[in-house]
């Protein structure tokens, strides 16, 4: 009834899950180990595992192949993380929120509802709500708004609570914030699905008129200790835009009312001086960028506009076939799924080749970023882009036998051994023999050319156990190469276990 129950809570894409093996901690507590992605169907047997505390625990993809999810999840991996302060936090602001204990001491604040719901409008509250909570620069899940899965494109998975059941370190908290029984679980969920994502963070007061998202939620909740100065410099920033003749009297009073305490006068002269010389929010800086959400900001009218905000990519996935293959999403505004396009390594590395790419798909030339700037956005997206295993075939060397094998079996054989001659290839005693350059001349008819030159093909060729003969034919000598006959039908390839970042 438990693992009925839980897996009813946590459904998410049945055709593949995650595992995690742990192997010790970081000196910051993060717990590390190895994780992983494997292409099997998620059996019941699972979910009995993970809740038994057998094996390695299971990890859930929240995105299913239509694109919906009941779940997501909030995943803070910050350290270390007052629990309770938080905790209180979440429930002064009546978040629907389930709050859990990671493996490695953060914390997942997890998002059910009564029924699937479109990912992409799941992932936009979640963002709106870590924003709001002041944990912006947390991983979403579901962490994309679409996949494909007919590209072999999944989603990233999350480690799921109560691994080994009520003896887990991954719990949910009650509401003194003590740790909770799966069945409490059970009861602390029920208490929390939603049906209307509309209604959570409804009726915040906006404090801030058409103003950004995270001078609103500062001003509701305090600016933090030691960051009055560079707060009230962007408050000035938005009473410029709001109402440029009277922005000074408009800042003193957001002083007197949200600065605790107050900045004094001359505090507040030298942030006007700053306003004087030129004013852009400080988005990048604290305390705003805990409390950022861009994708609302640049819809606000005195936010920080859309030509000024930098490029914003979504999810980064990497198919790991040789070359690898990349699936980026680039977000919309509407509610329809993100936009999602295929590169290769070089459109990724490269902002010119990624921008003319962009151009030929969605019709849209993306703004030129500060090639640092790139660079470090980049960086941030491989670090915890999805690696998606492959069978052996989508390597350069699976392909080249693909390639081959279509070459010995696919096209007109041999007759007699003279046909090798005419370019076909001829089987005797258990191998097929053929010319090299027969052969290097049908891989680039058929594109494939990862191997420019004769000693790469032959180097593959030895790995299969491929032998050089000469023959003597029609009073011809002729080099051949021969290779054992393939089967005539291929052999399945084993579900590989491919490392993955570790959520």
């Amino acid at each position: 009834m438990e693992v009925e129950k839980f897996k009813s809570i946590f459904e998410g894409l049945d055709v593949a899950y995650g595992q995690h093996q742990p192997n010790g901690s970081r000196a910051d507590g993060k717990q590390q180990g190895k994780s992983y992605i494997v292409r099997q169907e998620v059996t019941d047997e699972l979910w009995q595992k993970h809740l038994a505390g057998e094996g390695p625990s299971l990890g859930i993809i929240p995105i299913r192949a239509d694109n919906t999810t009941k779940w997501g999840c909030i995943d803070i991996d910050s350290y270390p993380l007052d629990h309770s302060a938080l905790f209180r936090k979440i429930r002064k602001l009546n978040l629907p929120l389930v709050y859990c204990k990671s493996k490695s001491g953060g914390a997942h604040l997890f998002l059910f509802m009564k029924k699937t719901i479109a990912s992409k409008l799941v992932r936009n509250k979640l963002v709106e709500i870590a924003a709001l909570i002041g944990h912006s620069a947390s991983e979403i899940f579901p962490k994309q708004s679409s996949i494909s899965l007919e590209k072999g494109d999944l989603g990233n998975f999350l480690n799921l609570p109560y691994y080994n059941g009520n003896k887990s370190v991954r719990y949910a908290l009650r509401e003194n914030a003590t740790s909770a029984t799966l069945e409490e679980f059970f009861g602390i969920y029920e208490k929390n699905v939603v049906e209307d994502l509309d209604k959570i963070g409804a009726g915040q007061a906006e404090i801030v008129p058409d103003g950004p998202p995270c001078l609103q939620a500062l001003c509701s909740q305090g600016f933090p200790p030691g960051t009055r100065n560079n707060g009230l410099f962007n408050i000035g920033v938005y009473t410029k835009k709001f109402d440029p003749d009277n922005w000074e009297k408009i800042l003193e009073k957001y002083n007197q009312e949200y600065m605790k305490p107050p900045l004094d006068h001359k505090e507040v002269a030298v942030v006007v001086k700053s306003l004087d010389k030129g004013y852009q929010y400080k988005c990048k800086d604290q305390p705003i960028s805990s409390f950022c959400n861009v994708n609302v900001c640049k819809t606000r009218k005195h936010g920080v506009g859309a030509e000024n905000v930098s490029q914003q990519l979504g999810a980064l996935s990497k198919l790991e076939t040789e070359p690898p293959i990349w699936f980026l999403e680039i977000p919309t505004d509407d509610n329809e799924d993100d936009l999602k396009i295929q590169l290769t390594t070089e459109e990724l590395q490269i902002q010119t080749k990624f921008q003319k790419r962009v151009m030929e798909v969605l019709t849209m030339m993306p703004p030129l970023m500060k090639a640092s700037d790139w660079q470090q956005l980049v960086n941030g997206k491989m670090g915890t882009a999805l690696k998606i295993p492959v069978s052996n075939d989508g390597s350069v060397s699976g392909q080249f036998i693909a390639h081959l094998q279509e070459f010995c079996t696919g096209r007109a054989q041999a007759q007699v051994k003279e046909d090798i001659l005419l370019r076909k290839p001829w089987t005797e005693d258990g191998k097929t023999y053929f010319r090299l350059q027969d052969l290097h001349a049908y891989l680039i008819r058929n594109k494939f050319t990862h191997y420019s030159n004769t000693g790469q093909i032959i180097a593959e060729l030895r790995k299969i156990k491929g032998e050089h003969k000469f023959w003597k034919l029609k009073n011809k000598g002729v080099n051949t190469w021969g290779v054992p006959v393939f089967d005539e039908q291929d052999s399945e390839h084993e579900v590989r276990k491919q490392d993955a970042t570790p959520f």
